[in-house]
């Protein structure tokens, strides 16, 4: 028992820096997963909306982005409200975004699309 607490402050650092990196990986989703989601958003909307490669390629890094920043949104200190209102308005400029991306008749069926496939969920 003795050489347990002889070596404790050998393994502190190790044991402290083990539990920091579990805690912190719980509250992230991990980059794959943001991109496993955005990949089944832009196939989704793929097939209703009809983009080139080049606009599934945008669509999928602003995707990317906006489920990043939601993430970070969800897991910071802000109030229920706060939280709420900064979603509203990412969404609101992930579509503007969009807009810039698809043409008048795509963005059309990603806006009716996005209702769907996209709630804001607080």
């Amino acid at each position: 028992m003795k050489d347990l607490f002889k070596n404790l402050p050998k393994c502190l650092p190790i044991i402290l820096t083990l539990v920091f990196i579990h805690s912190a990986s719980a509250q992230f989703v991990p980059k794959n997963e943001v991109e496993k989601q955005a990949a089944k958003l832009v196939q989704a909307y793929q097939a209703e909306v009809g983009m080139t490669i080049e606009q599934a390629s945008e669509v999928y890094e602003k995707i990317v982005e906006v489920i990043d920043k939601e993430n970070s949104i969800r897991n910071s200190e802000l109030s229920t409200e706060q939280k709420k209102m900064s979603l509203m308005n990412l969404s609101k400029q992930e579509t503007a975004h969009m807009g810039t991306i698809l043409d008048p008749k795509q963005f059309r069926e990603y806006k009716k699309m996005k209702k769907t496939l996209q709630p804001i969920n607080y």
